[in-house]
C-alpha cells in the first residue's frame, strides 16, 4: 500500500470509506510507542457509549476531554511527558497525512480475549471530524482476529474489515459506524490501538 505523505485534508476518505496505509510511521517512533503501551498505563472499564454498552475494555488517556470536547489538545499532549512517544507520533501525522487537522482527543484502547467492542460512531459530524487509528502492538497473526469492522450508515452490513497489522494506520470520518472485534482465544497479545480524534482547522 502507498504511503500518503502528500495527501491533502480535502482528499480525506469520504463518509463510509477507510484509508488504510502501511510502512508510514518511522521505525524509531513505532519502537518508542510500543515501549510505552507495554507499560502499566491501562485502566479497565472504558466504554465507547457509556449509556448503552454493557461491558468495557482497556483504556489509556493522553490528552483532550470527553466526547463533547472540541478544543485543540495539542499543547496538552506536548506537555504530557509520559506520553512523549504519542506526541512524536502525532507530530509525524500532523506534518503529513493529517496536515490541517486539530487533535481534540488522544488515547489508546486495548482488547484481550473475551473483551468485546460495540458498533458505534465517534462523531455525528459527517464533514469535519475524523478518526485515525494506529495499531501499536508489536506482532499480530491472522488467526488472532481482532479486526476493526466498518458498516454501512444503517449498520445493516459490513463494508470493510481492517486487519490490525502492527504499524498500520486507518483513517476514516468519525461518523462512519465501526467496531473493534474481540481477539481469538489463540491470541497471546494485547490488541492495542492508538486513536487520534481530529477536526479540520
Amino acid at each position: 500500500m502507498n504511503a500518503f505523505n502528500h495527501l491533502h485534508p480535502t482528499l480525506m476518505p469520504e463518509l463510509g470509506d477507510v484509508a488504510v496505509f502501511d510502512d508510514f510511521v518511522p521505525d524509531v517512533v513505532q519502537r518508542n510507542v510500543l515501549r510505552l503501551v507495554r507499560r502499566p498505563i491501562w485502566a479497565y472499564g472504558w466504554k465507547s457509549i457509556k449509556q448503552t454498552d454493557r461491558y468495557g475494555f482497556w483504556h489509556a488517556h493522553f490528552a483532550g476531554g470527553d466526547e463533547q470536547h472540541q478544543d485543540d489538545c495539542s499543547l496538552e499532549l506536548s506537555a504530557n511527558t509520559d506520553a512523549a512517544p504519542i506526541h512524536a507520533l502525532w507530530q509525524h501525522l500532523s506534518s503529513s497525512c493529517l496536515r490541517g487537522h486539530i487533535p481534540v482527543r488522544v488515547y489508546a484502547n486495548a482488547h484481550t480475549y473475551g473483551v468485546e467492542g460495540y458498533v458505534h460512531v465517534d462523531s455525528t459530524d459527517e464533514v469535519n471530524h475524523f478518526t485515525t487509528i494506529y495499531y501499536a502492538h508489536g506482532a499480530w497473526d491472522i488467526n488472532w482476529a481482532g479486526e476493526t469492522l466498518f458498516y454501512s450508515s444503517d449498520t445493516s452490513d459490513i463494508t470493510r474489515a481492517v486487519h490490525p497489522k502492527p504499524g498500520r494506520i486507518a483513517v476514516f470520518r468519525g461518523a462512519t459506524p465501526h467496531v473493534a472485534r474481540s481477539v481469538s482465544r489463540e491470541c497471546p497479545e494485547l490488541r492495542i490501538s492508538v486513536v487520534f480524534k481530529t477536526r479540520l482547522a
